[in-house]
């Protein structure tokens, strides 16, 4: 028959009698029961044999594997991660003077794309001229540049 201490939502029927399930006993095991869950585990592990067996097999096998030694990770997959220690920080002014950069490089190249052509821009020659003839008092007019020895 089934124990007093025994409630279903935590324990499986075998047979006649209830025993706890294996997630549950792994959990007592490892603490990780609230205090009136785990009161009910030990009063039913008291008068439960196969229970307590399946207790101590878990901790066994628990105990087993944390003797085990820690694996070591090839020697090509650790070359192969990158080094996160070396890694910088972007401060966040850096990061807005870059995104104010982008903007500003883009709103100038929407511009440019916009604007229109004025087409050949010719320098205003009779300006430089009068220029040219009232500092040197009429003066000779050099020649260009590149026509000298003609």
């Amino acid at each position: 028959m089934a124990d007093a201490c025994c409630d279903a939502a935590w324990v499986v029927p075998t047979m006649a009698e209830r025993h706890v399930q294996d997630e549950r006993l792994s959990a007592f095991l490892d603490d990780e029961l609230d205090e009136d869950a785990a009161l009910r585990v030990t009063r039913h592990l008291r008068s439960c044999q196969p229970c307590l067996d399946s207790l101590q097999e878990l901790r066994a096998t628990r105990d087993a594997l944390r003797r085990l030694p820690g694996l070591q990770a090839p020697v090509l997959t650790a070359e192969a991660l990158p080094d996160r220690t070396t890694a910088r920080r972007v401060s966040k002014g850096a990061v807005f003077t870059g995104a104010v950069t982008l903007v500003m490089v883009l709103l100038g190249g929407t511009v440019y794309a916009l604007g229109g052509d004025d087409g050949d821009v010719e320098p205003p020659v009779e300006m430089f001229l009068v220029d040219h003839v009232a500092r040197t008092a009429g003066g000779p007019v050099p020649p260009a540049v590149g026509t000298a020895g003609r």
